[in-house]
């Protein structure tokens, strides 16, 4: 029953944000007792204009960012966007290693299979959520 719920919020989504679609959501999955965590998706902008995500919110957390792991003095390091562009007919993948949402101070502890709600505002005005399902890391996992 849940994962027909999950499905129909799923395409309720999608209808919402039929320019937009959001594949491949995950929250990563930490150890009992890890405040913070992060999430990965793909987001294809099918609409005729750019998207600019300038934020994110989770019900779960008590803030979420938008962050990318950059080289800084020949040393790999996270750092807050405060924005990401996706042109018209574009794709974007936030990924371990790359762009990610990161998820700070859970309110509650994680567990795997579940499904949660992060919303996404642009800079047009739109809230895209993103309905990613909690799991355990891949081993190649760079985050």
């Amino acid at each position: 029953m849940l994962r027909l719920i999950v499905l129909l919020s799923s395409l309720v989504t999608f209808m919402l944000n039929a320019e937009v679609a959001i594949t491949d959501a995950t929250i990563r999955l930490l150890p009992p007792g890890v405040p913070n965590t992060a999430a990965y998706f793909s987001l294809q902008n099918s609409s005729d204009k750019k998207l600019t995500l300038i934020g994110a919110t989770a019900g779960f957390a008590t803030k979420a960012e938008i962050h990318n792991h950059v080289m800084v003095n020949n040393m790999m390091s996270m750092q807050q966007q405060s924005e990401v562009v996706i042109e018209s007919g574009k794709k974007v993948q936030f990924a371990p290693g790359g762009l990610h949402i990161m998820l700070f101070g859970l309110t509650h502890p994680l567990q795997a299979g579940q499904s949660l709600t992060i919303s996404l505002q642009t800079k047009e005005g739109k809230v895209i959520d993103v309905i990613a399902n909690v799991a355990r890391p891949a081993a190649h996992s760079h985050h």
